[in-house]
């Protein structure tokens, strides 16, 4: 398979999942120049990054602006801080753009030349984040910094056990956390104690210990959400039953897409995900790992998040639901993996 045909079966697999996220939206919403709309913004993301890193990640000339590339992230991100708009309890927003979401592009490795330098840059830009607060996405930066720059670093090594391990913990110990109410509610109690926990946190950590607190108030996602997940058996309850979510078509899309068509809808979705994680691990360039890491807890975070295995983080499943912003900038680093690849 050749560069480009790797490039647009990577873009066809994007589309395909956004198309099947289109089943989600709420019925009477998607108006066809919405989608095309959708698909040309993802598009123009995808394909510039692409021809971008394609004609100038080769060499040196990104990675020596890696300076630049920093003091631009940290000004971003401090402004946010300061002069940025308030949506949803945190400040997330400058001038209309989420630069929480921006910020995992210019943390791609292709655009740093020292490693230390990479790992220090992410891990400050990540706190920052956090500090809006936007807990879900700083620490999903945090995490995909350390997984690519730690598995870049042990390239060529047997590293079966250190996968092993972490796999083991992600599916693991949010399991324990789910079954136990008290050691839920212990946790809770002892973030709630910590001088930067935030009151936009307080109502989703809660929730997440006790789904029943407010079944009619702040938990009605969260148990709309676990009770969809419950009508996912065979085909699903079809495209013409009225939802019970509030939100359907945002962070908890895959609840509503399995709801309406059933388990292997979704478990389609995952596959195709999965596919164009393993496109990127087999072809990408310098920062394939970053960006498969990205991929990758973006979806277990949101599938967490629906099974209120993790607290509500308004992580989006990638592709999936209305979240344009995100879609944009997974579209361009995806485009960036393959197109710096040699």
């Amino acid at each position: 398979m050749t560069r480009f045909l790797r490039a647009l079966f990577g873009f066809a697999l994007i589309i395909v999942v956004f198309m099947i996220g289109l089943l989600t939206w709420q019925p009477g919403s998607v108006a066809y120049k919405d989608v095309v709309l959708y698909v040309v913004v993802i598009g123009a993301a995808y394909w510039l990054s692409y021809v971008f890193f394609f004609l100038l990640g080769k060499g040196e000339l990104l990675s020596s602006l890696q300076w630049v590339v920093s003091v631009v992230l940290f000004v971003t991100l401090v402004l946010t801080l300061y002069v940025g708009e308030t949506r949803y309890g945190s400040k997330r927003w400058l001038n209309g753009v989420q630069v929480s979401e921006f910020s995992k592009l210019l943390l791609l490795p292709g655009l740093f030349k020292s490693s230390g330098t990479y790992l220090l840059v992410g891990l400050i830009s990540a706190f920052l984040v956090i500090l809006e607060p936007d807990l879900g996405t700083g620490l999903i930066i945090a995490a995909s910094v350390i997984i690519g720059s730690l598995v870049k670093m042990l390239k060529g090594r047997n590293t079966n056990m250190i996968w092993t391990v972490i796999i083991a913990a992600i599916v693991v110990l949010p399991v324990v956390f789910s079954y136990s109410l008290e050691l839920r509610q212990g946790v809770v109690a002892r973030i709630a104690e910590m001088p930067t926990f935030h009151e936009h946190w307080e109502d989703r950590f809660q929730n997440w210990a006790d789904p029943l607190r407010d079944p009619f108030g702040e938990s009605y996602q969260t148990l709309s959400a676990l009770n969809s997940l419950g009508q996912s058996a065979g085909f699903g309850k079809g495209i013409g039953m009225l939802t019970t979510l509030p939100v359907s078509w945002a962070d908890y899309a895959f609840a509503e897409l399995v709801r309406k068509f059933g388990l292997l809808s979704g478990l389609l979705v995952l596959m195709l995900l999965g596919l164009l994680v393993q496109l990127i691990l087999n072809w990408g360039g310098r920062s394939k790992y970053y960006v498969a890491a990205v991929l990758m807890l973006h979806v277990i975070v949101n599938l967490y998040t629906v099974a209120n295995v993790l607290p509500a983080t308004g992580i989006p499943l990638p592709f999936v639901g209305r979240a344009l912003q995100n879609s944009v900038v997974l579209s361009a680093l995806t485009g960036a993996a393959l197109g710096e690849a040699t």
